[in-house]
Parts: C-alpha cells; structure tokens; sequence
C-alpha cells in the first residue's frame, strides 16, 4: 500500500478518510499514528463510532433527567459518587453542604465511614468536587462548608486550603471564604482555641446570583447622615441593613440545642437558610450531596426552594424531621432592626407628586 505523505493531508483530510478506510489503513496511508488520528477525529466528533457514541450519551442524558424528576423534593439514600452519576449536566441551581471531614465521626454508628487514608480521603473528595462542578448549571453556586482534617501524621490540615486547588482546577471561580464564628469548643493545648469554620463560595462563571438583602445585618448608626454633598443632611444608611459580609456569628449546634437531632456533626439551619437565600430563588432547585441530618432540605422547605440530596444514613431521622417543616409565611428582613425602623419612620414625610391626567380614547364598537 502506498503511503501518502503527512504534509499531503490537513487533520481534515485524514480524519474524512475514516469514512472508508480503518484506523491502521488511515495510519498506513498517511504515517500518522494512530493516536494522531483519534485525536484529530474526537476533535471533530468524527470517530469511527460517533453515533453510537453520541446516542449512548443522549440515553444516559435521559436516565439521569428522570432520575432527577423522580428524587426532587426528597433525599436518597446512596453513596455520594453514585447520587451523582445520576444527575444531568448542569442541572443544580445551587449546592448548599457540608463535607466530611475525615476526623473519625461516627456517621450511622460507624466510624470507620469517617476514616480513610488521607490521601485517599483527598483524592475521593476531588472526585466529588469535580462531580459538583458538573452537575451546577452555569453561574450556579456551590457553598461548601468546611473545618479541619489530620492527615496520617496526626498534624491539623485546612479543608479550605486543602481543596482550594481543586475547585479551581475543576473550572469554578472563587467568590467567597465565609467565616462561621462560634463561641464554645475545644481548648488544646500550647495553640489558639479554635473557634470557627469556613465556607468556600464557589461559581460556575462569573455572573452568580446575590440576593444581598437574605443576609443584610442592622446598621450600627443607623441614624448616621450624610455632612456634604448634595444628599448633606439625609440618612446615609441603606434602610434595610449593612451589605452583607464574609464573617456570619450563628450558633453551632450543641447538645441541648432545640436543633438538636443525635446527628454527631449537625450545622445550624440559620447557616444553610443564609446560603439558600442568598445564592438561589424561590422554586429554584439546591442540592445537598451530604445530606446527614436534613438540614440544608429543612431551609429548602421553609425557603420555597426545591431540594434534591443524599447520604448514605439517618433516612429515617431526615424523613421525620422533614415531615415537621413548613413553608415561611412571610419572608424576614435580617438587617431591619426596630431602631432603624424608628429612625426611617421618624424621617417620613408626606410627598404630593403631580399626575398627568390619563386620557382613554373609546374603543368604537364592532
């Protein structure tokens, strides 16, 4: 067989002759390798198998968009990496959870579920990341909470550094690293008490949704006025709070807690319903891959958000506290504090505002 040579062929012209020759035909043909030339066919969604390829995908598209229809509304019970093989592509309109952090927990009475190798437990959690970046729609977020992990030396390693790298390898743009200030735990000794944890907050473009107001907090002066200018002498405030911050004070959960549900690392709904109503809107679709207890479904419920989740445990515990949610009536305002409101009611004043008369031509009849 004679060969043709490589500069007589563009990566079009080798990859058209796919449609009647075999890859070591193309390969003799041409000299390139046969790596060459799949790479130059995948390019152009031209492989010897393309339809079935692409028809594989359009079956496994629809297997996951009526998995997903089916499971809104509840969580399942399922490993992490299998819940999210059944979820489309960019098909979440916010994530909202807390991850593991591999310290030993004793998740459904089996510590050994909170025990891996720490480079195992860091390359599961990549995959997993990974996965969560997949299944965000575009300028979808993702608001993870996370602590501290040992590795196998026994010394202190932070989740936020520890991943970081990971959420932005897997195409997501950093937006946030929340504080979550707490004021009980632990003193050890010969270093600082530790009394927080963080949450990174993670988008899938550049545009994420921010509902500022959800998270707004009193003003400290709220009676603070402008000294120059042309607004000299007018409140300055925003009447409906600070703009929100990166530090958030919420409780944690402890043992005599009303929250409490037995669940031995349960974070406070105040913190999941902030994140829930500052990254989505009512009837938007949040998913919590680690769903535990069910808290991060409870803000969902009270928020008129939709919910999808799972976790491995505690079904039971998350079908019965879930049964005792019920949608908010009304929607709070965090940063309307009674002093502010006294201040702007103070500061109202009557304003008649002139009208230009509307004028209804009649419609003449049929």
């Amino acid at each position: 067989m004679i060969t043709v040579p490589i500069a007589a062929h563009d990566a079009a012209g080798v990859v058209a002759l796919l449609a009647d020759h075999t890859y070591d035909e193309v390969e003799r043909l041409t000299g390139w390798s046969k790596g060459r030339i799949w790479r130059a066919a995948v390019e152009r969604r031209a492989r010897k198998t393309e339809t079935r390829i692409r028809e594989r995908g359009e079956e496994r598209r629809r297997r996951q968009e009526e998995t997903l229809r089916a499971i809104i509304g509840d969580t399942v019970t399922a490993d992490v990496m299998d819940f999210f093989d059944s979820l489309p592509d960019d098909s979440l309109d916010l994530i909202v959870t807390s991850v593991p952090y591999n310290i030993g927990k004793p998740y459904g009475g089996a510590p050994q579920s909170d025990h891996m190798r720490h480079l195992r437990y860091h390359g599961w959690m990549m995959q997993v990341i990974s996965e969560m970046a997949r299944a965000l729609k575009p300028d979808a977020v993702a608001f993870v909470q996370l602590g501290n992990t040992r590795d196998d030396l026994d010394q202190t390693v932070p989740l936020d550094v520890l991943f970081y790298d990971a959420f932005r390898r897997a195409g997501l743009t950093f937006q946030n690293r929340v504080i979550w200030t707490k004021n009980h735990g632990l003193q050890p000794k010969g270093r600082l008490a530790e009394r927080y944890e963080t949450a990174l907050v993670w988008c899938k473009g550049d545009t994420p949704r921010f509902n500022a107001t959800a998270a707004r907090t009193p003003q400290l002066h709220p009676g603070k006025r402008s000294f120059k200018g042309a607004h000299a002498g007018e409140l300055s405030c925003h009447p409906l709070g600070a703009w929100p911050s990166d530090v958030w004070d919420i409780g944690q959960i402890k043992h005599n807690h009303p929250e409490r549900t037995g669940h031995p690392a349960q974070y406070p709904l105040a913190l999941a319903k902030r994140a829930v109503n500052l990254y989505s809107l009512p009837g938007e679709l949040v998913c919590d891959p680690f769903s535990g207890s069910g808290t991060t479904a409870a803000a969902c419920v009270e928020a008129g958000r939709a919910f999808v989740g799972a976790d491995l445990f505690y079904s039971d515990l998350r079908r019965q506290r879930l049964a005792a949610v019920v949608p908010d009536t009304v929607t709070a305002l965090p940063g309307v504090s009674e002093d502010n409101l006294a201040v702007w009611q103070a500061e109202a004043r009557r304003r008649d505002i002139g009208v230009t008369p509307l004028m209804l031509t009649p419609i003449p009849p049929q």
